[in-house]
């Protein structure tokens, strides 16, 4: 029965998608412990790696805000720049989960398009994508990279987080926000080498998901 709701929606538009599952269960933060916790957990591991409020930070696919709510109050004003496709998920992050004005006090800037477009940022200190190459192909992962290190300095960290496995049992075609993708570290490592970056891997951070991490750093 679950597998027959799901391709109800599954292959709909994303706008019609977000509207379904609501923009916390859009963002897989269906429950508060997904929610909060997996937001919590990406904030304390960026301060923990040496993110400062006065640094410039880059929010890949940052949805509805499931970081966001945690980053935007603790950065300098002006500090935050959030990409995400679907505008539907930022108004309601905006809306929804940041409170007291929150937006106005430290006018976060966000832009939405899927080209990987990141030229509405002019570098940055840290960035993360946290569940978004779990959902791109091969050919989208390596847009992410190749536009992302056009706008990347000697300095800036890039983390992204990955399902590591075989490849074989991958979706075919094109990346799917509620769809799966598994590649090995050294499919990532190479794809990070053609696109201008060096990448470490870290592993296990203790996702509730699985999700293993991954420094990016220009090569």
């Amino acid at each position: 029965m679950r597998k027959v709701r799901r391709r109800a929606w599954v292959n709909k538009p994303a706008s019609e998608r977000v509207r379904v599952l609501g923009h916390r269960a859009y963002v897989g933060g269906g429950t508060p412990e997904m929610w909060y916790g997996i937001g919590k957990q990406q904030y304390h591991w960026l301060v923990s790696q040496g993110l400062r409020p006065d640094h410039r930070f880059l929010d890949i696919a940052c949805g509805s805000l499931r970081l966001g709510q945690y980053l935007i109050p603790f950065l300098n004003q002006g500090q935050y720049f959030g990409l995400e496709p679907e505008a539907e998920l930022v108004e309601k992050g905006l809306a929804e989960e940041l409170l007291y004005d929150i937006a106005e006090i430290k006018k976060p800037t966000f832009a939405h398009n899927y080209d990987f477009d990141f030229s509405f940022v002019d570098g940055y200190d840290y960035a993360i994508a946290q569940s978004l190459v779990t959902h791109l192909n091969l050919e989208d992962t390596t847009r992410l990279l190749a536009g992302l290190h056009k706008v990347s300095g000697p300095q800036s960290t890039f983390f992204f987080t990955f399902f590591e496995g075989d490849s074989a049992r991958n979706p075919k075609g094109p990346s799917h926000a509620n769809k799966r993708w598994r590649y090995s570290f050294e499919t990532m490592a190479e794809i990070g080498a053609e696109t201008g970056w060096t990448l470490d891997y870290i592993g296990d951070w203790k996702h509730k998901r699985r999700q293993m991490m991954i420094r990016a750093r220009p090569a």
